[in-house]
């Protein structure tokens, strides 16, 4: 009976009028491979090169080890989890599967993924125990981090270990990173658990929130490493940790946003900095108005006051499914570089062929972060500001090629706006404009032109 209700429930959620969102076209043609080596995925990543790595929750592959419990003089032969890894093609890179891990330094023992010897189990006799997937995370320079149960792996997009961490938090979350490469984790089940900070070599672990209730699988952290949204999809909502600055605590009590929605899983767009959340399932029905096995963007520097849907992409359910839903759990997000192509994946999606899911959008995503400037129209620039870094005054020299209006403005890591330089018709050339950050703190800051319908975006360091 309360599968039924669940199912009119969300029925009632298809006659809702579409809301008019970038158009992500789904991709068919990618299916890596015939079998369902998917099923139950738990984190999938893409790395700068567009490779695309897949974490299945339960074991799909097998690994012979240096042991013979049988004394048969046969090796034993494991089942084991392991990491798919495909070019953006669809094609296998030349090391996946990943199910032994080898270090970069080319001196540190191999590592097993999935299935390792624990000498303590047995009573002292020891014996084989499992770590099942629990989420992967690309970095900002591309770098791979693994939650394998109760065990942090960061691997390069070779699919070789950096680092290692074992933190004593119990069944881990994805973990999440800052733009300076720092790695936070937490407990799946979070009641007085901590969420940890450790270093790009996961080291100096520091406990800056205690979370204090809820069932998470998932969590983001903002780039500067100043927010921190925690999914509490057992709440029903989104809890949003602040501080003012990285000097600071975080606060003790969250502010509640995106209430309605059951997220297991989040993603930062590499491009427009939206904040993406899974909406929920048919296990976990979001409230009325919002889809169930969808993905929403948001603008998280207006969560709290101003939480309209900013784009969508939804879980497609198995042709067998009149409902449009099946039983998938949205539960793994990323995306391309340029943020043009869309990978998501459900847990318990029984009814489709592959639980790994491709959608593209012909939108066309520019900053001046951006590597390829052909997007960029001639004569429009937004130069670096000089000096930089600075305190407490820089200059920032931008061009454009035709009078109109322009507007020039400063934001937080939060996207909070700090300043307008620029806020007036321009004439077209080069134009230099000094900002004085007198009354702000040390950070990193983003600078914004927008002229003729173009936005340039620039990043700057004040330190005092």
């Amino acid at each position: 009976m309360m599968k039924t209700n669940k199912l009119l429930m969300v029925l009632s959620f298809m006659l809702l009028p579409a809301l008019a969102f970038a158009q992500w076209t789904q991709d068919t043609t990618f299916v890596p491979d015939g079998d369902d080596l998917f099923f139950e995925v738990h984190g999938v990543a893409v790395d700068n090169e567009g490779k695309v790595w897949v974490q299945s929750f339960y074991s799909t592959e097998t690994i012979v080890v240096n042991r013979d419990l049988g004394d048969d003089g046969v090796p034993d032969t494991l089942s084991t989890r392991a990491i798919y890894v495909y070019n953006a093609d669809g094609t296998p890179a030349d090391f996946s599967p990943l199910t032994v891990l080898e270090w970069e330094d080319g001196e540190t023992p191999n590592d097993t993924l999935g299935r390792y010897w624990d000498p303590s189990l047995n009573d002292g006799a020891g014996g084989y125990d499992t770590r099942s997937g629990r989420g992967i995370e690309a970095d900002y320079d591309g770098n791979i981090i693994i939650s394998q149960w109760n065990v942090l792996f960061k691997l390069n997009s070779d699919g070789k270990v950096l680092a290692k961490v074992a933190p004593e938090i119990g069944s881990l979350t994805e973990a999440s990173t800052d733009r300076d490469g720092n790695v936070y984790v937490s407990a799946v089940v979070a009641t007085d658990a901590p969420i940890v900070k450790y270093d790009p070599n996961l080291e100096n672990p520091e406990e800056i929130i205690t979370l204090t209730s809820s069932f998470s699988r998932d969590f983001q952290v903002s780039p500067d490493g100043n927010k921190v949204w925690w999914a509490g999809y057992t709440l029903g909502a989104v809890l949003e940790y602040s501080r003012p600055d990285e000097f600071s605590s975080f606060g003790a009590v969250p502010d509640t946003v995106l209430r309605g929605y059951k997220a297991e899983s989040f993603d930062l767009h590499p491009q427009t900095y939206n904040l993406w959340i899974g909406s929920g399932s048919l296990n976990d029905v979001p409230a009325e108005g919002i889809q169930p096995q969808t993905w929403y963007a948001f603008d998280y520097s207006t969560l709290g006051s101003d939480e309209t849907r900013l784009d969508s992409i939804q879980w497609a359910a198995g042709a067998d499914v009149t409902s449009g839903y099946d039983n998938a759990r949205p539960r793994a997000l990323d995306f391309s570089p340029d943020g043009t192509i869309a990978y998501i994946g459900s847990f318990s999606a029984g009814e489709t062929d592959v639980d790994l899911q491709k959608f593209t959008t012909d939108q066309v995503y520019t900053s001046n972060e951006d590597e390829n400037k052909n997007e960029i129209p001639e004569g429009y620039s937004l130069s670096q500001n000089y000096p930089n870094p600075f305190n407490p005054t820089t200059n920032i020299e931008y061009t454009i090629n035709q009078a109109g209006p322009v507007t020039l403005k400063v934001y937080d890591m939060t996207g909070r706006e700090v300043a307008t330089l620029v806020n007036t018709r321009m004439n077209a050339g080069e134009h230099v404009v000094s900002f004085d950050a007198s009354n702000l703190s040390s950070g990193v800051y983003i600078y914004s032109l927008q002229a003729n319908g173009v936005r340039l975006t620039n990043k700057m360091t004040l330190i005092k």
